[in-house]
């Protein structure tokens, strides 16, 4: 993945912000006993090892905020910054398929971009925490609790910065999506914190590997949980491989689809959530195939009447497929109203105008254009040029047309590039 400029002139000013503050708290902060230094650093490492995959593999999360937690109560900013930090930098997890992922094979702009948030993130909450009379070596409920919320804020602030440019979506958009998403988790694994930082002001270095315990189970829990998503999504995804053998037009086509859709909704500058709903929701929207005959999937000819109705209840049965996965709701609403037309004749449900899902209207236009642009057992493919006049001819009434608009503008471009 290569950075838009965007994205690097905000690495960049994120990179000062970060040596600047950091130049700032060793100049202003002590941190003389080497032995909690060192301690504290291999516990963050080793933390952070412990990084858990999301299903696409692509990031992960860690439980390292009970440690920035800890780490600025018992030491301050100085510490905070400096273990969090280094934790970061030389963490090694192991990822499936990948082996351990370090600093020697990751690309430089996302060890940089770890690092920087590590260090603006722990050592903002140690400022903080002093500035609001929290005592370093000392537990203080009040600064400790206010260093907790502001930290997860901060973090995601930063982190949805940096995804919103990356992706070309609505910061705002990416950021209640983050916040609303990790807040609970964070204050959980934060918590856990205070109790490690309790534990070693009253206990000493051994109290704090006794308390780790239920850091370890939070994290336990928390792999438990992706495991068991990954696990549905890739049943859902092997139905859908079955749709593809039952189906040849199918094979590629999905494929295709959510390229268009991402594309558009990034276009569109809907949010990091939305446009993984949509990614998600490209792939599976026509699993519901698999419950139509083969001779009327793959019939060379016109569609009668009564073959055509049994073709259009295809997204219902895919939502009735996906839906009893709680967290794939979103998808699922995606998946039946793909076929929804915005003068509302479309189906299952005859939705119209806004009241059909955005992201539903984005899949439908790329579901449509990748049709008419793919050879099909009864007709030719259109050219680019003539599926794009289709769009203009039905923009109102089958499509929505601030999405013809945005599509078109994004197809151009993607012309204009090759």
């Amino acid at each position: 993945m290569k950075l838009n400029l965007k994205t690097k002139i905000y690495l960049s000013v994120l990179t000062v912000l970060a040596a600047s503050l950091y130049i700032y708290i060793f100049t202003n902060y002590k941190m003389d006993n080497i032995f909690l230094f060192v301690f504290w650093t291999l516990l963050s490492i080793a933390v952070e090892s412990l990084l858990i995959p999301m299903p696409n593999n692509a990031v992960g999360v860690s439980v390292g905020y009970a440690i920035n937690v800890a780490t600025v109560i018992i030491g301050g900013p100085l510490l905070a910054a400096t273990t969090t930090s280094l934790g970061v930098l030389f963490r090694f997890p192991k990822i499936e398929g990948r082996g351990y992922v370090h600093l020697f094979n990751l690309p430089v702009y996302k060890t940089l971009f770890n690092v920087v948030q590590s260090v603006l993130v722990s050592g903002t909450m140690g400022l903080i925490y002093i500035a609001f009379n929290g005592k370093i070596g000392d537990f203080s409920l009040a600064p400790t609790i206010l260093i907790m919320i502001v930290g997860v804020a901060f973090n995601t602030i930063v982190l949805s910065g940096y995804l919103a440019l990356s992706t070309n979506t609505s910061f705002v958009n990416t950021w209640i999506g983050n916040i609303r998403g990790l807040f609970p988790n964070a204050l959980a694994v934060g918590t856990i914190g205070i109790i490690i930082a309790l534990a070693f002001l009253s206990y000493g270095y051994g109290a704090v590997i006794l308390f780790f315990g239920p850091l370890m189970l939070a994290r336990y829990s928390f792999k438990l949980y992706i495991e068991m998503r990954n696990l549905y999504i890739s049943t859902i995804e092997a139905l859908n491989k079955a749709v593809e053998a039952k189906d040849s037009y199918t094979s590629g086509h999905a494929n295709r689809v959510e390229e268009l859709a991402v594309n558009l909704a990034k276009e569109y500058h809907l949010s990091f959530d939305s446009i993984e709903n949509i990614r998600t929701a490209a792939v599976l929207h026509d699993i519901g195939k698999i419950g139509i005959k083969d001779e009327i999937l793959n019939k060379a000819g016109k569609l009668t009447q009564e073959e055509y109705e049994i073709i259009m209840k295809h997204p219902t049965i895919g939502a009735e497929i996906i839906g009893k996965v709680h967290f794939l709701n979103d998808v699922t609403k995606i998946v039946r109203h793909h076929h929804e037309k915005y003068d509302g004749s479309g189906y299952p449900d005859g939705l119209k105008g806004e009241e059909i899902p955005i992201e539903a209207s984005i899949l439908m236009i790329a579901d449509s254009y990748d049709a008419m642009t793919t050879d099909r057992p009864y007709r030719k493919a259109l050219t680019k040029e003539m599926a794009i006049e289709e769009l203009k001819k039905y923009k109102g009434t089958q499509f929505d047309p601030r999405l013809v608009d945005a599509f078109i503008n994004m197809i151009n471009k993607m012309n204009t590039q090759v």
